[in-house]
């Protein structure tokens, strides 16, 4: 299985983001797109159904990418598990926490240092979401809270909440291998009692100490993607097309449920996590779609997603603060997107590379086989 395709899948998931955040700011949009968004019950437009029902729709998906992006390290972290590498726990570890709390810490040190010189008054022509953000004053406790993914929520730089799952699932990722390799039934019935433990902690007792139990399914679907990677690739491959078509269509409509049912907003997300399962096997099976995610622009949009991810956020803000009240909020925001890819791509060269190899040679030192210790350095590759 090549790992191209899916990397360069991660780019367009998370310019996919950026595009949403912007969207997000006009206040016409925000009740469509948000959260849990407006079911078709509720949508009473096309203009409304162009945005959400069609294909276009996940162009500016904003919650869809995320469970993808659960999905695919679920996936990714798996591979040397599944491939007889077998890593040790704390090289793996040591690895995962440089890798994401070192670019995400960066970021946040930068918006700690720039927001006290940023004017952040009110804009009543944008949106509720655009108001709420940077609303916290800049404190020591504050940073700190961010720099280690601790926070309820992460007002300086909002996307660190999927940090924060990330870190926790990584923190116990040698458990969910040995929970991926029982007997599907097993596997079926303990993700789906830890989804439930999670939405009625976060829900009902009202605390979130839980809450990353609700992703736990996506990051399963992950490690069985990686485990049965092979027999899958090979009985979608067999399919015909009519078939493969049909999958095609519920793997759509898997990540377009928000707006076809009114469901609850977790129970969405478990849908678009088995949406985004269904994406990325049916890629993994289909030499077409390979073949195009292959492409140069789309591999080097993979490879800069994990910073455009965290940059995207505080450019929209800050370049809509900064920017003179007459200049209308489309014009910057169309400035923004390219300027989010440039920063990105300098981070990525700047941040991204030192910190994984960083961590490869923190993690090598703690393996004591020096055969394994040179295995250690080599994997995984640079994803997210």
């Amino acid at each position: 299985m090549r790992l191209l395709p899916l990397d360069s899948l991660r780019g367009i998931a998370a310019l996919c983001v950026v595009i949403h955040h912007c969207l997000l700011v006009f206040p016409s949009l925000e009740p469509l797109l948000f959260d849990r968004g407006l079911p078709i019950t509720e949508t009473r437009s096309w203009s409304a159904a162009l945005l959400t029902l069609t294909p276009l729709g996940l162009l500016w998906s904003g919650r869809e990418p995320v469970m993808l992006f659960f999905v695919l390290s679920g996936l990714v972290l798996a591979l040397p598990f599944v491939s007889g590498r077998k890593p040790r726990y704390l090289p793996f570890a040591t690895k995962r926490i440089i890798r994401l709390l070192a670019p995400s810490g960066v970021v946040v040190l930068l918006v700690a240092l720039a927001l006290p010189h940023v004017p952040t008054e009110s804009r009543p022509d944008l949106s509720r979401w655009f108001a709420l953000s940077w609303t916290e004053p800049v404190t020591v406790p504050l940073v700190l809270q961010h720099l280690v993914l601790v926070h309820d929520y992460y007002p300086l730089n909002n996307v660190l909440w999927t940090l924060d799952y990330e870190l926790r699932a990584s923190l116990v990722f040698p458990l969910l291998v040995v929970v991926a390799g029982l007997r599907l039934p097993i596997v079926a019935a303990i993700g789906l009692a830890a989804f439930a433990a999670g939405v009625v902690t976060t829900r009902l007792v009202g605390t979130g100490a839980l809450a990353a139990l609700v992703f736990l399914p996506h990051f399963l679907l992950g490690i069985l993607l990686a485990r049965h990677r092979a027999a899958i690739v090979q009985r979608l491959a067999a399919l015909g097309g009519g078939r493969r078509i049909g999958l095609w269509l519920l793997c759509f409509l898997l990540l377009r449920v928000r707006w076809l049912v009114p469901l609850p907003g977790a129970l969405c997300d478990l849908a678009n996590g088995f949406g985004a399962a269904l994406l990325i096997a049916l890629v993994m099976s289909s030499a077409a779609a390979q073949a195009a995610l292959s492409r140069r622009a789309l591999v080097w949009l993979g490879e800069i997603s994990f910073s455009l991810y965290l940059v995207h956020v505080p450019l929209i803000l800050g370049a809509l603060h900064l920017a003179p009240p007459a200049v209308p909020p489309a014009l910057v925001l169309a400035g923004v997107i390219p300027l989010s890819l440039l920063i990105a791509t300098w981070m990525h060269r700047l941040v991204e590379r030192p910190t994984i190899a960083l961590g490869r040679r923190l993690a090598a030192r703690l393996e004591p086989d020096p055969q394994r210790r040179a295995a250690t350095a080599d994997w995984p590759p640079a994803h997210r």
